[in-house]
């Protein structure tokens, strides 16, 4: 039996203030994967408006750190990237496409990642003080990579950890020695502890687990999503890592 692991996709906020009826967005994709030079330097964002009223929106971009754990620390980026528009008000149903162009070092050294928050612009109050709008900010994970390099991961953990209902799962540590980022979920693990094993595919990684990203010069630590038979004491993880960039 496998658990429902932890999507690493976007945040999303909620910020209440008072207005009429409530708007909603739906935003793709969640995660771009973009390079320093070449046709890859260039992405798109589309966001529709699902509501029946019209959308003000705008990017606002953040450099992103991820520890150990896939918490992601944010700072301000600079002007790495033109963004058309940068705001945009969109009609009801309607569908507006944001295009992003690396603006950057052309001859990145090593990869850098960002998030593209999709914020609603809160609209001035009017009628009633009591009516509530949810106001969205949807946030898009963007890599970027440098022109030259190849991503690697390499096993430097194994460990054993145990969930609210006493069951026990294996986790692994990689470690990302490149330039360039790597996506944890690209890969297959072969799990074993004793004469027990057990392959998870990339597919199930990608399900389980989400973006899995792994910055250059960074460890990550993923519990994987099958669980270990009783009695189970230590545990070894193989992993064989195919990057599709």
């Amino acid at each position: 039996m496998r658990f429902p692991g932890r999507r690493f996709a976007a945040y999303l906020f909620f910020l209440f203030c008072g207005v009429p009826p409530s708007l909603a967005m739906t935003v793709t994709p969640m995660q771009i994967e973009m390079s320093s030079t070449g046709r890859l330097s260039r992405g798109v964002i589309t966001v529709v408006n699902d509501s029946e009223v019209p959308l003000p929106v705008e990017i606002v971009i953040k450099r992103a750190n991820l520890d150990p754990r896939g918490v992601p620390h944010l700072s301000n980026a600079g002007d790495e990237f033109l963004v058309m528009p940068p705001q945009a008000l969109i009609p009801p149903g309607a569908t507006q496409n944001f295009r992003l162009q690396w603006l950057g070092e052309p001859l990145l050294e090593k990869s850098e990642s960002f998030f593209f928050y999709v914020n609603q612009i809160p609209i001035k109050l009017s009628g009633s003080r009591h009516d509530v709008q949810l106001v969205f900010s949807v946030g898009v994970m963007v890599n970027v990579a440098p022109p030259r390099g190849q991503p690697a991961l390499n096993v430097v953990g194994n460990s054993i950890v145990t969930d609210k209902g006493g069951r026990h799962y294996p986790a692994i540590t990689v470690e990302n020695p490149t330039n360039v980022h790597a996506l944890f979920p690209q890969s297959v693990v072969q799990v074993s502890s004793g004469s027990w094993s057990e392959t998870i595919s990339s597919g199930e990684l990608a399900q389980f687990i989400g973006i899995g990203l792994v910055q250059p010069g960074h460890r990550r630590r993923f519990v994987l999503p099958v669980p270990l038979p009783p009695g189970a004491t230590s545990v070894q993880c193989r992993l064989q890592f195919d990057p599709r960039r």
